[in-house]
């Protein structure tokens, strides 16, 4: 039985590799592609989350301070100060305290700023720094207590005494958005806390000026390798309301809102970012912020405010691991098609290359003798 001899021809076989190798690299960048939308939508989970526990901070560290003026509300220095009906206010007695309060009287400073429980107010300010301003007003809005000389000596008409005596049995705090007061570089809100004696009658007030400025240690140890953060926002408008960029609270809103408004609109957790750039005065394009990921949170057990927690890192940096994968990626792509070429065209000079010298003539050393007598002739 004959048997058939199978020889392995290098050159097809470095043909076919070389065929195959386009293939290789466009499907293996096809799968980085799958898993960079992979990482990014998990970065973009896991900043969602981050940014969700945030807001559960942010929330817990204001509902401290309402827990604070409740425990003051009960102090008996505030409730004797309030024990008292509170006298309805003529227009007259309007004016005048409103104008005496507003040129510094020294008799009603005394009156207001001097008392017994505005002695205690400083002693809770003194141990809560974060509590700017701490007052008490009875249930016609008039203030009978005040750490320090600040506010309004007559609160009737604002917007925090309505919400909180318009229902007092509910015994509902009330927090007022991030603001800076005239005539000063510090960023506060207010905080207010009803009085209600044991049946549940309104007495009056307690309310609270707190630094903003103390929201962000709230947010400072939030830390995603180099550029990941968090920050504090309004959700109608985007304006900063706490970050580590001081010279942006209250001053400018997050660059590329607008495109954060859109996942708020699809109810999407996460968002990625272009580029935000602006022109200088040269004409120059100035990058502001670098493409980047942000998840953000709603801020939802904290009445009358729309804020808005957000967690962001560059999306250079998130996607760093996999930008590394491509690059060795591409450096194994070049190497084996080179090494490739560098065989194929190897064997195919092996395989080409004569394996007889010609100037040998072995072949003569073959033929018949007679031939060769008659070449000899010849």
């Amino acid at each position: 039985m004959t048997h058939h001899r199978y020889r392995l021809d290098t050159r097809i076989l470095s043909v076919f590799f070389l065929v195959a190798m386009p293939f290789v690299a466009f499907g293996a960048f096809v799968v980085i592609g799958m898993a960079r939308g992979a990482l990014t939508e998990q970065v973009g989970a896991d900043l969602e989350q981050r940014a969700f526990q945030t807001r559960t901070t942010v929330e817990r560290y204001v509902g401290d301070l309402w827990v604070q003026l409740r425990l003051v509300s009960n102090y008996p220095d505030v409730r004797q100060a309030l024990a008292s009906p509170a006298k309805p206010i003529t227009p007259d007695e309007n004016d005048r305290l409103s104008q005496a309060w507003a040129t510094g009287d020294k008799t009603l400073n005394d009156a207001v700023v001097g008392s017994i429980v505005s002695a205690r107010l400083r002693e809770v300010v003194r141990v809560r720094p974060a509590i700017r301003l701490l007052q008490v007003v009875d249930s016609q809005g008039r203030l009978v207590g005040s750490s320090s000389r600040g506010g309004r000596i007559l609160n009737a008409d604002t917007a925090w005494f309505k919400s909180i005596s318009t229902d007092p049995i509910l015994e509902k705090p009330w927090l007022g958005e991030v603001y800076q007061p005239p005539g000063s570089s510090l960023a506060v809100y207010d905080l207010a806390w009803p009085v209600l004696d044991a049946e549940g009658v309104f007495l009056g007030a307690l309310r609270a000026v707190a630094d903003a400025g103390d929201l962000y240690g709230v947010l400072a140890p939030v830390r995603l390798g180099r550029s990941g953060h968090a920050q504090l926002i309004r959700a109608s408008d985007g304006l900063v309301l706490a970050s580590d960029d001081s010279a942006r609270v209250l001053k400018s809103v997050m660059p590329g809102f607008a495109y954060l408004r859109a996942a708020m609109a699809e109810r999407r957790g996460y968002w990625l970012l272009p580029q935000v750039a602006e022109k200088a005065a040269d004409g120059s394009e100035r990058v502001l912020e670098a493409p980047r990921l942000v998840g953000y949170s709603a801020v939802e057990q904290l009445p009358n405010v729309q804020w808005l927690v957000t967690v962001e890192q560059d999306n250079e940096e998130a996607l760093a691991p996999l930008a590394r994968i491509t690059r060795y990626l591409w450096l194994h792509f070049l190497g084996a098609f080179g090494t490739a070429i560098l065989l194929g065209l190897y064997f195919s000079y092996k395989i080409e290359k004569p394996v007889i010298d010609e100037d040998i003539h072995l072949h003569e050393e073959h033929l018949p003798k007679d031939a060769r007598v008659v070449d000899a002739e010849e």
